[in-house]
């Protein structure tokens, strides 16, 4: 249709364009919508901002830097600046490739040309910073300029938390988590359960309940996921008793347990050879009709010990 107006010389005007640029972009026909638009339409219609950096956008996601760069000149060639939403799609595609040292001249030529990073551009180089394990420098560009610059939310706290968890440093990512408390920034969801899951792999337990009470304190609904591996972590280090406490907490909370948490708890209890408490939890279950595993199923019938 649209290859049709052009051929009979019915011009969309720029809405139409636009309206076609964001479109095929979002499903990743970037290429297309360049050929129909720039291309086909290069001399007729007075694209904006929006179109180019849909097309930007497009071609970034499409790992195709070397169209969206030209299509940053030909704009600007065309009176139509770059604006910090085209910079913060280059500066996203720079940092997801780990070309870091073009994200960081991206940022001075952001400055340079009058535009100030917004938190998007920061979030993206610390991102960027902290999958290339230069932690020490993403938490500096935290400290020193992200702070002064009012630049700052939990998301950019919660990239160099996980960066440190995933080092092994919980402590240094427990002293930023209580920095944001003292810095007036909430954690969140996120927060919490990448903390805890470090905690319980360095196995301090007493710390990841900590957490855990707290999240729920602040009104912050765990996931079944997150309550299902502190049960199961707990229980594999023998702690039945804080684990069988946490998952009454869970079924409070209003969380149904399903076959994966009942298979923790059943497991731990194995462990430490208390199979009445098994048996007991086997039943509760079976009665609150949760559906049982190849194994459980198995074990129902007698085939396995814990059964007999």
């Amino acid at each position: 249709m649209w290859k049709m107006m052009i051929d009979e010389s019915i011009i969309p005007d720029s809405k139409a364009c636009r309206e076609l640029v964001v479109g095929l972009c979002g499903i990743g026909k970037a290429d297309l919508t360049y050929d129909l638009t720039v291309g086909d339409m290069r001399e007729k219609v007075n694209s904006d901002s929006i179109t180019y950096n849909a097309l930007i956008s497009g071609f970034c996601r499409l790992g195709r830097i070397d169209r969206a760069l030209a299509i940053k000149k030909f704009m600007g060639r065309n009176g139509c600046e770059p604006d910090l939403i085209t910079y913060n799609s280059l500066l996203n595609y720079y940092c997801n490739a780990l070309m870091l040292d073009e994200a960081e001249k991206l940022m001075e030529k952001m400055e340079s040309s009058g535009l100030k990073p917004d938190m998007y551009s920061y979030n993206s180089l610390l991102k960027g910073l902290c999958r290339v394990n230069r932690v020490d420098k993403a938490y500096m560009l935290l400290v020193n300029e992200m702070e002064a610059k009012g630049v700052i939310d939990v998301v950019s706290y919660n990239t160099i938390i996980s960066a440190l968890c995933k080092t092994g440093n919980s402590e240094g990512a427990y002293k930023l988590f209580d920095d944001m408390s003292r810095k007036d920034i909430a954690p969140d969801v996120v927060t919490f359960t990448v903390l805890i899951h470090a905690f319980l792999r360095e196995g301090h337990s007493v710390g990841a309940k900590n957490l855990l009470d707290q999240m729920e304190s602040m009104n912050m609904l765990p996931t079944i996921e997150l309550y299902t591996t502190i049960i199961d972590s707990l229980c594999k280090n023998g702690q039945i008793t804080l684990s069988h406490s946490i998952f009454h907490d869970m079924l409070e909370q209003g969380i149904r347990p399903d076959v994966v948490s009942y298979n923790a708890l059943l497991n731990g209890y194995c462990r430490v050879f208390k199979v009445s408490e098994a048996l007991q939890i086997f039943e509760e279950m079976r009665n609150r009709g949760v559906k049982l595993c190849n194994y459980l199923r198995r074990c129902e019938i007698g085939e396995f010990p814990l059964m007999k």
